[in-house]
């Protein structure tokens, strides 16, 4: 036995080592989470796409009052230096990029960078635009979410403080879809009109029977960059295990057990079912679809029912503290740094 000291750990490992404490440091400094707007360009239709980064600062502010919701976090504060994972969160149908806050904020306040956006065709601002159903929002999606990836990277105050080694995604309902989509899944457009015949009565169905092929050029939508995908009550209808058989990442998927929009066994547990390696799953007993959605202010929520309210028994303020610690577990975990080879 040697008598020479401790054995100290081989360079790569060590080096590994003091980037992962650097980055805990540096989300312990954090007081408050900052948020900075990016104008992004969408690379489906070329017009406009609004982007969204929460990121740990050094500074902190009041919360901020936004539509439904109340923000913990301040605009333009003083970011805390560092290298932080990127988390990329997916909106749902008519959704918004503010409509994750919650769990935006409490993945910057452990150390991350969380970036989301206003989905051009598929957000509250344009649901029913000209594209609406068509393969140009159910594809454009995942390119959309590549290109704000891009875009935070390339911001010249945040983009310095990514590890663009350490790249997750998150999304909801038709977000949790794209993060399959930047996983590797193919999906199958066909698989809708069948299940509608199937399934008339389905909420689905009552707002897109079929999908319009309209765009032969859209391809390309898996992200190799993107190591471990978080998803929330995903549209699983498009795929089978053909379409699902490149999904490979890290996986954290979720279901609600009423849920009245996507029925678990024919969304989130066709998903589970359907993928060549099981995810990490967990039900949500009793609550419905839009449980996932931030927590609405208690003025608010009698004037949104349908998205605030939740049945009885149902505590969506105890079950997003739990999400988003169980996010940071996932994404902590997933997202680690890779030691460099010797």
């Amino acid at each position: 036995m040697s008598t020479s000291g401790p054995r100290r750990p081989p360079l790569p490992r060590a080096l590994a080592l003091l980037a992962l404490l650097l980055g805990t440091t540096a989300a312990a400094q954090a007081a408050g989470v900052g948020f900075r707007e990016l104008a992004l360009k969408d690379p489906v239709g070329g017009g406009a796409m609004t982007g969204l980064v929460f990121y740990p600062s050094s500074q902190s502010a009041e919360p901020l009052p936004l539509e439904i919701w109340r923000v913990d976090a301040g605009r333009e504060l003083e970011p805390v230096p560092g290298r932080y994972p990127l988390v990329l969160i997916s909106h749902g149908h008519g959704g918004s990029r503010w409509g994750h806050h919650d769990l935006a904020t409490a993945l910057a306040r452990e150390g991350f960078i969380v970036a989301s956006l206003d989905h051009p065709g598929a957000s509250y601002k344009d649901v029913d635009g000209p594209a609406a159903g068509t393969d140009a929002v159910w594809l454009g999606r995942a390119l959309q979410v590549k290109a704000l990836l891009d875009g935070v990277l390339a911001d010249a105050t945040l983009g310095p403080s990514v590890d663009a080694g350490r790249v997750g995604a998150m999304g909801f309902s038709a977000g949790g879809y794209t993060t399959l989509l930047l996983a590797g899944a193919v999906p199958d457009f066909g698989r809708l009109e069948k299940y509608c015949r199937a399934k008339k009565q389905t909420v689905l169905c009552g707002m897109l029977s079929k999908v319009r092929v309209t765009r032969s050029d859209l391809k390309d939508t898996a992200e190799p960059r993107v190591r471990a995908i978080f998803t929330m009550a995903p549209v699983g209808v498009f795929f089978d295990k053909a379409g699902l058989k490149n999904v490979k990442v890290p996986m954290r998927l979720y279901a609600a057990e009423k849920d009245e929009v996507l029925p678990v066994a024919d969304h989130a547990g066709h998903v589970r079912a359907s993928l060549p390696k099981p995810p990490e799953y967990k039900l949500i007993p009793r609550a419905g679809h839009y449980v996932f959605m931030a927590p609405c202010t208690p003025e608010s929520a009698p004037e949104a029912q349908e998205l605030c309210m939740d049945p009885p028994g149902v505590d969506r303020l105890k079950l997003h503290r739990e999400l988003a610690a169980d996010a940071v577990r996932f994404f902590t975990r997933t997202l680690a740094p890779v030691p460099a080879k010797p």
